[in-house]
This record gives structure tokens, sequence and C-alpha cells, in this order.
């Protein structure tokens, strides 16, 4: 085993705090298990949400912010050989390979490990963390920017019009809801709601003009619960009742 735990400290915050930029000769892997995180890698701030872990090697500037509480956290510093896994830190988003590791984490740690068979659990899931992080399927999930947008419309679009939500999609992208939202925005300066809803009145407008369908089975069709829903939905974006577009 090529990692040493020194400490496995699990924190929490009830009123906002920090912690002010600093560096340690140690490693230290950061695991947000309540709230929001503000963290201060090298001068650049980021978040971390549930599930998402950050990853500091020894040397490498970072702070924290605990401005919106509560929080809670999970915090392991150890120490580790030089091996063949080079430098690597940043936040390893939560997906499910990650949230699977941390939960079993969870079930078998609940204090700092004094008993060997414990520390070398902990050691264990670390070396398990720093192996992913080097993994093609790491690189695969933590796709660029632009790319994960793709994937979020490839998605959407494959829905041709039916119902999805925010939740449905990180589900199935295994991000959380706000960070798809937040990487869209970045990406494209509109907000992932207003793209899935234009997307639905597209389709909505392609049958209403193309279609020999009723407006009632059109709204079946697309997931709408009624024709009322269907019609306030369709008349919000548009202005128009389906009956006037019609």
């Amino acid at each position: 085993m090529k990692s040493q735990v020194l400490s496995v400290g699990f924190g929490s915050k009830l009123s906002p705090s920090k912690v002010l930029p600093h560096t340690h000769d140690y490693w230290q892997l950061e695991i947000a298990t309540e709230g929001v995180i503000t963290c201060n890698l090298l001068g650049e701030m980021r978040s971390l949400e549930i599930g998402d872990m950050l990853l500091v090697p020894p040397g490498v500037e970072h702070g924290f912010g605990y401005n919106e509480p509560p929080v809670a956290w999970i915090s392991i510093k150890f120490e580790r050989e030089t091996g063949d896994l080079p430098y690597w830190t940043g936040i390893i988003h939560s997906n499910m390979i990650t949230r699977k590791l941390i939960s079993a984490f969870k079930t078998a740690i609940h204090a700092s490990p004094y008993m060997q068979y414990e520390k070398v659990f902990v050691g264990g899931f670390l070396e398990t963390i720093l192996h992913y992080v080097h993994s093609g399927e790491f690189r695969e999930i933590n796709d660029s920017s632009e790319l994960l947008v793709k994937r979020m419309m490839d998605s959407i679009y494959k829905r041709n019009g039916k119902s999805m939500t925010i939740y449905e999609l990180a589900e199935e992208l295994s991000y959380s809801r706000s960070h798809l939202s937040k990487k869209f925005k970045e990406n494209t300066g509109e907000s992932l709601k207003s793209f899935i809803d234009h997307i639905r009145i597209q389709k909505i407008e392609e049958l209403l003009r193309y279609r020999e369908q009723s407006i009632s089975e059109i709204a079946a069709d697309l997931g709408f619960h009624d024709v009322f829903s269907f019609s306030k939905f369709f008349k919000k974006h548009t202005g128009k009742s389906p009956r006037q577009y019609k």
C-alpha cells in the first residue's frame, strides 16, 4: 500500500467561516457530504457540491469557504510514496462510480480509523481514487465542457419533445443538477431549463403544423398530464394557445 493515512476527519459548520489559502507537505482529499463548499485552488474559486471530492497534492495552495451552512465534509490527510502515478490536483465531480466508493467509505468508517483493518480500508479507498483519476474512464466522464454540453443536447434531442427534467438528465449523465446547469450556461449563454423548454416547443409546433392529431393526442404523446397543462405551457412560451396556432 503506497498511501499512509495520517488522519480522517468528519467536519461540519452551522455558521459561515473560511479557511485561508495555505499549503502543506502531505496529500489531502476533501469530500463534500452536505451543502456547497467553496474552495480556492491555486487562486481560482470553485465549488464542491454533495459527493464532489477535491484532491490536493503536497505544496498546492488551497483554502475553503463555508458561506452557506449547514455544510459537512470528510477530510482525509495522507502521505504517499513516490510511485507510478503522477501528481494530479482538481475536483472529482460526483458520478455513479464515486458515489458507490463514498457510500462504502461512509458505511465502513465513522471516525478516525484506529484499528489496523480500518487503516487498510482507508488506504485502499485512497489507492482506488488515485488510480481512478488516471484512468481512461475518468477522462471520459470528465469530458471537456463543450463535449459535456453536446452530450446534454443529444440526450434532450433524443427525447423528441417528451418531458425531461434536469434531475433526470443529471441521473442519466451521472453529474449533479447544478453542475450540468452551470456548464450549459457557461458554454451557451442559455439556461438548461430554457433549452429543454425550447426544444419541446419546437416539437409541439411541428406536430401542430404537420400531424393530423388532435391537441389532446399531441399533449398525451409528449407526456403532459392534461390538455390544460399542455395549453398553459405552450401559451407561456409562444403567446398563443395551441388551437390558435393550429
